[in-house]
């Protein structure tokens, strides 16, 4: 069996801005190479949209992209174990199988945008279910998770504890954060050790670079496929080239990574400020941005991210360095973001200092919110407690009054 694994697509990103069409050419390209690889399934990881609540002009196109896969052959679903009670089937499916991510994330009762393309008939979705995927005469396992808060992940991890499905391979697919890819997560975030130790392959969504490891017991692969659009302009992300992994199902699982090749270009430089005046950063930048125009050669122009580290000029403070003319400058030739967190002077060092140790030791407002409620509240049961969150997070009061 053949398998195409595409990460967070973010349909939507940037809707209203410059790239608002990344996201949609990223996606087609993906879903080209998995057509043109002949694939019996696609895999995907969540995060499909950028929103909860995507508008009618990304859903439409979003629709028309994944009807483009019914040239596809249709895969069938012969056992699905939901709940612990396992159902045998004979259904026909859409070629994508996906869970949603923490972008679509909406209240119990409330439909989010992935269940209104599963109800439409172009994916199948998967909460907290394990199923068995028939193409051909091949058989596979997916075991999948949607988004959790992050405060419970490891307890519903455990608690769920997937059984694999035997005489086939299993997939264990996942869209949480990661010990071992973000630094400074706070105890209750999910670690490798986590992961159900008999799966064949682990999936992760979320994390938007590609990267593959290993489970730290059982050898199993742990794969990130990464996103197809870059939302966030990270150095890592300037590394990593975006694309999209093919999977080869055997006795053995192979895997291969294809590029995109219409994913934007991100330059991503680190400035260093030793006693500089803004006058002089800026004339610095500029040169690179001329440097990194000249040589660009891809249809779509560049994204150019500058970190600037490091202490001004004495007499500067950081709102003195204004970079509003440059970029517009040069908005035809190059999409320019650039980040001062890092800089400052010696007015604010004492500022900064505190500001940057908060940064080291966070918590997610999340995490920090559910931990206070629990306290308040005095709940014990966390399934209750995360969607007591979620509703008023989300102003969904009629939801959170009837779960009280």
């Amino acid at each position: 069996m053949r398998i195409a694994v595409i990460g967070d697509m973010h349909l939507g990103f940037d809707h209203h801005g410059l790239r608002k069409n990344d996201s949609f050419i990223n996606a087609k390209e993906a879903f080209d190479i998995a057509i043109s690889e002949k694939v019996d399934l696609i895999v995907q990881t969540g995060d499909v949209f950028h929103e909860r609540l995507p508008k009618p002009e990304v859903i439409s196109p979003a629709i028309k992209l994944f009807n483009s896969l019914k040239k596809l052959n249709t895969p069938k679903l012969v056992t699905q174990v939901r709940n612990k009670q396992e159902t045998l089937l004979t259904q026909e499916i859409p070629p994508v199988v996906l869970i949603y991510g923490n972008h679509e994330k909406r209240p119990p009762g409330y439909v989010n945008p992935l269940h209104v393309l599963h109800n439409a008939g172009s994916v199948h979705l998967l909460e907290k279910d394990s199923v068995v995927i028939e193409a051909g005469k091949e058989r596979i396992g997916i075991h999948g998770l949607s988004n959790v808060s992050e405060l419970f992940a490891k307890e519903t991890v455990k608690d769920w504890n997937p059984k694999a499905f035997p005489n086939m391979k299993n997939l264990f697919l996942i869209h949480q954060n990661f010990q071992e890819l973000l630094p400074h997560q706070p105890p209750e975030t999910l670690s490798y050790k986590d992961l159900p130790t008999n799966m064949d392959y682990h999936i992760l969504g979320h994390i938007h670079w590609a990267q593959s490891d290993k489970h730290p017991s059982t050898k199993a692969p742990v794969v990130l496929p990464g996103s197809t659009v870059m939302t966030e302009m990270k150095r890592i992300e300037s590394k990593s080239k975006k694309g999209i992994l093919i999977l080869d199902v055997k006795e053995n699982i192979s895997s291969k990574f294809i590029e995109l090749k219409k994913s934007r270009i991100l330059h991503y430089e680190v400035i260093e400020i030793k006693n500089n005046k803004p006058s002089e950063i800026t004339a610095k930048i500029q040169e690179d941005i001329i440097k990194k125009i000249e040589y660009h050669t891809h249809e779509l122009i560049p994204l150019l991210k500058y970190s600037l580290r490091g202490e001004l000029a004495d007499g500067f403070i950081p709102s003195d360095v204004s970079f509003r003319a440059l970029t517009k400058k040069y908005k035809d030739k190059a999409i320019i973001k650039i980040d001062k967190s890092k800089l400052t002077s010696k007015a604010v060092g004492e500022k900064a200092k505190l500001i940057s140790d908060l940064k080291q030791n966070k918590i997610s407002i999340e995490s920090l919110g559910v931990k206070i409620l629990a306290k308040e509240m005095k709940i014990k049961d966390t399934a209750k407690l995360n969607d007591l969150f979620t509703a008023l997070s989300q102003g969904d009061i009629d939801i959170a009054e009837n779960l009280l």
